[in-house]
């Protein structure tokens, strides 16, 4: 056993002072260390996060996108079927101005052929003839007009490229006005479809 009082043994208290101080410097830097490293991992998680819910965002708009495929590829078959295949030199199209050998070509439209079954005379237009579009005049004397209303309705909607570029309606001379029976009209209308090489 050593005594307090031994004469080789020197209590010096800046030591111990020096040892708490070096425990707290070493305390609190690594502290702070770990909370820097806890603030990284929060900011990693939070991007994680962010980025799981942009992915999530993508495959849900990936999905949307492949559901919607068979429409997209549906709408683009029924506009290229809208388009009327003439033929052209050399798989171009013809010219403005261009006149065609072959009238028949117009006959082969199926809007011509809904046309005619439904009694219109067509006639197609050379000097209306443009580099994308063919133009022809629609004529009737026997087509009221509770018919033909619906009528160019439905063609528009059956051919997303089928314009109206003018319609004139005329009364017969021999029926008074405001006549209340169904009418027919003299009629005449300038169509336009858009037209492809074949």
């Amino acid at each position: 056993m050593i005594k307090a009082n031994a004469p080789g043994i020197r209590k010096d208290p800046r030591s111990a002072v020096a040892l708490v101080f070096s425990l707290l410097a070493v305390v609190s830097l690594e502290s702070i260390y770990l909370a820097g490293v806890r603030q990284q991992n929060e900011e990693m998680r939070n991007s994680n996060q962010e980025l799981e819910a942009s992915n999530q965002q993508l495959q849900r708009h990936i999905g949307e996108l492949r559901s919607s495929l068979p429409k997209i590829n549906a709408t683009f078959a029924r506009l290229n079927d809208s388009v009327v295949r003439v033929t052209g030199s050399e798989g171009r199209l013809p010219t403005p101005g261009h006149m065609v050998k072959n009238v028949s070509e117009f006959a082969e439209s199926k809007v011509v052929k809904s046309l005619h079954e439904y009694g219109l005379a067509v006639k197609s237009l050379q000097e209306g003839r443009r580099e994308t579009s063919i133009s022809f005049e629609v004529a009737s004397n026997r087509l009221e007009l509770h018919r033909l209303i619906p009528f160019l309705a439905q063609e528009e909607n059956s051919n997303a490229f089928l314009f109206v570029d003018k319609l004139d309606l005329a009364r017969p001379v021999q029926v008074p006005a405001f006549f209340l029976n169904p009418t027919a009209l003299e009629t005449r209308l300038l169509l336009r479809i858009l037209s492809a090489p074949k």
